[in-house]
């Protein structure tokens, strides 16, 4: 996330939106990347790699380490549907238009398909 956090900033011509100045925003976008990582990630990785990735690293699937991320990332699935995905808006945090943590989630989401 370091990267989309240094492109927001580094650049002025960048829509506030993006990556907010205000600092109680951008914390709570911040809150959403780490949480990410913790989680999403967590069970998305873990379950890609036991189901599909090990036998290219030599290793054997491994199917219970693969039903523990899977219960991670519907639980991870079901905590962005009632917590992060709020109120009235579009986009995570209720927000009206994207946020870097918007553009980091959809590609955790979309490698799954």
């Amino acid at each position: 996330h370091a990267i989309l956090s240094y492109l927001a900033c580094a650049f002025p011509g960048v829509a506030d939106h993006w990556y907010p100045a205000d600092l109680i925003k951008r914390a709570k976008i911040n809150s959403v990347l780490d949480w990410h990582h913790s989680n999403l990630r967590r069970g998305a990785a873990g379950y890609v790699f036991n189901t599909l990735l090990a036998p290219a690293f030599g290793l054997p699937l491994n199917p219970t380490k693969a039903s523990e991320a899977e219960n991670v990332l519907t639980a991870s699935l079901l905590t962005l549907e009632s917590y992060w995905l709020k109120e009235d808006g579009k986009f995570l945090l209720g927000g009206s238009q994207p946020s870097i943590a918007d553009i980091s989630l959809v590609c955790e989401i979309t490698q799954l398909e």
